[in-house]
């Protein structure tokens, strides 16, 4: 593709920047044939881009609304003229650079031209063909007056007279019009800081978002506030409580009654439980504590497995965290290492996670079941001193009765504990609801969710993306939760998918987007 070479991309910016220089000579072409002047044509930043403008204000004083519509429209035209011809230049010209940016004009530019300039929210064309088209010059700014006077009325009552007279329906529509442009404008907004965040390295993300957030929506929140406050102490009698002040007070009244006791989530039911056990390192048997059939406990110990290699990384690592330990204890007394603290104080850092991660592995070697059932299909080189290799099935633990197996949330995980009870509505109806009793709950996140029926890839409700070896990865972090019914017993083997609703602790709504928003900072700040 010629569009991916730098003659390519040279020729795509080349053409899209005349597509726009064509677009604002349509709108000053358009107001000289009515004969406005148009005192200056420029390039302003538009949130750090690059963008051109036409001064075509003299147009308002144009008495026909029609030639006034005709401005604005102009530059729409001419962009979709040119790409009337840049269609026939890409059928005539050879395959290259300029072939590609034809293209590119004939078959999107346009597009994004007309979603973008026929947005009404912003001070783009659609916006000013709006407002002519209504014949209301300077309309976003009267529709901003009138919405602010109409909400203070509404909530306070202040018996100030409107901004302007309108009738009825054009009042209702600019009432309207601006409360759309707010909503819009917070989502717009919002979804910029976001980008902001993720586009720039996390401290200065951090920031960018906070100063999106601030400068745009709350200060503007702000400063009405201040308006309102000023207006409430100029009057001379207290002001009596409106009905309109009812449902913003129950509202606030609600984020902070802690009425949220039952968490909500997807589960799948399976009658006779299975759970395969594996080796998950190349590994020597230290140790076989089961045999063929025996009963086991949830969390019982069922083989103990070594590996050299894993303790010897374990060692390494431990000594050079010591090592850095003692280099950064005295870096204080030598400027020229006090010079490298932050590269020594990262390489540390780095250490410490590699050293608990070689931990956690080393833990996984002592293997434990799962949830209580009976130790089915052992593998007959399970014996002492046998080597075994890397993800090995070793065995599995089976359970007659029914368990149901969910995932919960990170932010969610405090809020259950073991022997925690629950109810389990199964879909299509055919089963009752039954309750249920928290037997384990994952301390680790799981990073392949292995329940298939649960991923949205299948039907289910968690969001997956599969990987290079169609694993089904998780889109957020998420815990596994298993679950035993208390009034349902089978020895058929079925599986059926349901909710969950689980007993927590009461919890408002102001809390938990305090949780969530804190677990948000914790997370993407890398602390």
């Amino acid at each position: 593709m010629y569009s991916l070479t730098p003659e390519g991309i040279l020729a795509t910016v080349g053409m899209m920047s005349f597509s726009k220089v064509v677009h604002e000579y349509g709108h000053a072409s358009a107001a000289s044939h009515f004969g406005c002047r148009v005192p200056s044509m420029g390039v302003a930043l538009l949130l750090g881009m690059p963008v051109l403008w036409t001064d075509v204000t003299d147009a308002w004083r144009l008495p026909k609304r029609s030639s006034r519509l005709t401005i604005d429209a102009a530059g729409m035209v001419a962009e979709l003229t040119l790409a009337v011809l840049a269609t026939f230049l890409w059928t005539m010209l050879p395959d290259g650079p300029l072939r590609s940016g034809s293209y590119l004009l004939a078959s999107s530019a346009w597009l994004i031209t007309l979603v973008i300039n026929l947005n009404p929210f912003m001070r783009f064309d659609g916006y000013y063909l709006l407002s002519d088209a209504f014949d209301i010059p300077n309309m976003q700014d009267r529709a901003f007056v009138l919405a602010r006077w109409w909400l203070r009325e509404k909530l306070f009552g202040f018996d100030i007279a409107p901004p302007e007279i309108w009738t009825e329906k054009r009042k209702h529509f600019l009432i309207i019009y601006a409360y759309s442009i707010w909503i819009y404008r917070v989502i717009l907004f919002t979804g910029i800081a976001w980008a902001v965040y993720y586009f720039f390295f996390k401290a200065l993300g951090l920031a960018l978002f906070a100063v999106e957030i601030g400068w745009f929506i709350i200060k503007p929140i702000a400063k009405e506030l201040a308006v309102w406050r000023k207006l409430i102490a100029d009057q001379s009698e207290p002001l009596r409580p409106r009905l309109s002040w009812v449902i913003p007070f129950l509202l606030i009244v609600l984020l902070f009654i802690p009425w949220q006791s039952h968490l909500i989530v997807p589960g799948l039911l399976q009658a006779e439980a299975e759970y395969t056990f594996y080796c998950i390192e190349a590994a020597q048997v230290e140790k076989v504590l089961v045999s063929e059939g025996d009963n086991v406990n949830a969390g019982q110990v069922l083989v103990k497995l070594a590996s050299p290699d894993l303790n010897y990384k374990i060692l390494a690592a431990q000594l050079k965290l010591n090592e850095l330990t003692e280099k950064l204890g005295s870096q204080s007394l030598e400027l020229k290492l006090a010079r490298n603290n932050p590269k020594d104080r990262e390489e540390l850092q780095s250490t410490q996670a590699e050293l608990a991660g070689l931990k956690a592995v080393k833990d996984k070697l002592t293997v434990r079941s799962t949830f209580a059932g009976r130790i089915r299909d052992i593998s007959d080189v399970l014996r002492p001193g046998q080597w075994l290799a890397q993800n090995e099935p070793l065995g599995m633990v089976t359970n007659p009765n029914a368990l149901v197996v969910t995932y919960v949330e990170e932010a969610d995980l405090s809020k259950l504990q073991i022997n925690g009870e629950g109810e389990f509505y199964p879909q299509g109806g055919d089963l009752p609801s039954f309750p249920l009793k928290i037997i384990a709950i994952d301390k680790a996140g799981t990073r392949e969710l292995k329940v298939e029926e649960l991923a949205s890839k299948y039907g289910g409700e968690i969001a997956v993306r599969p990987d290079g070896e169609e694993q089904l990865i998780p889109e957020q972090g998420i815990y596994r939760v298993l679950m035993q019914a208390q009034a349902i017993e089978s020895t058929e083997t079925y599986t059926v998918r349901g909710r969950l609703s689980l007993s927590t602790t009461p919890e408002s709504i102001a809390e938990k987007l305090t949780r969530l928003a804190a677990v948000a900072i914790v997370k993407e700040s890398g602390w």
